[in-house]
């Protein structure tokens, strides 16, 4: 079974995203993980939910890597005391480059998280501008680089494919610097 746990919140809405994500400058995090874990308590406890076995976490949005990693923990603590779990469980967080540092990543770790999803989209720093992204192509790198030496071996890069004006000669280009 798939449990997806949604962050809402972002930094900036880009323009093509149709998730539902809302620009919080300051969220209450706290507040939040504890509706998080209130709301997976009463999900869990319906019968439906009775006798099933959790083999991935995803939590995506929004940008849950605004979120403290405590508030992660909090919430992979809370499934792990309310649902059985298959022996090797996939956690993952969705990350903006611009959003991870060496803190957070060392926090997700410890939080049971061993999949790192980074929304990279682009390594055209053009295409970057036109999505809204908030991150340039050497930051997206610069994270890539950052999770690897942090001891991170999972990790996969959100792209986008098939942008205006983006030729199968930038797309080889770009990806051979990863």
């Amino acid at each position: 079974m798939l449990v997806y746990i949604h962050i809402p919140f972002c930094a900036h809405k880009c323009h093509y995203c149709d998730f539902n994500s809302h620009v919080r400058r300051n969220p209450e995090w706290e507040r939040y993980g504890n509706a998080l874990v209130r709301e997976l308590e009463w999900q869990l406890a319906q019968p439906q939910w009775q006798h099933r076995r959790v083999n991935t976490i995803y939590f995506g949005g929004g940008t849950p890597s605004l979120a403290p990693p405590s508030l992660i923990k909090k919430v992979v603590t809370a499934l792990q005391n309310r649902i059985e779990w298959s022996d090797a469980v996939e956690i993952s967080i969705e990350a903006n480059p611009g959003s991870i540092d060496a803190a957070k990543l060392e926090g997700w770790h410890q939080a049971g998280v061993n999949r790192l999803s980074i929304g990279v989209q682009s390594l055209d720093n053009g295409q970057l501008h036109w999505l809204e992204r908030i991150h340039t192509a050497q930051q997206a790198l610069d994270a890539v680089a950052l999770a690897q030496t942090g001891g991170w071996d999972n990790i996969g890069l959100d792209l986008i494919y098939g942008l205006p004006d983006h030729s199968d000669r930038n797309r080889a280009e770009g990806w051979q610097q990863i």
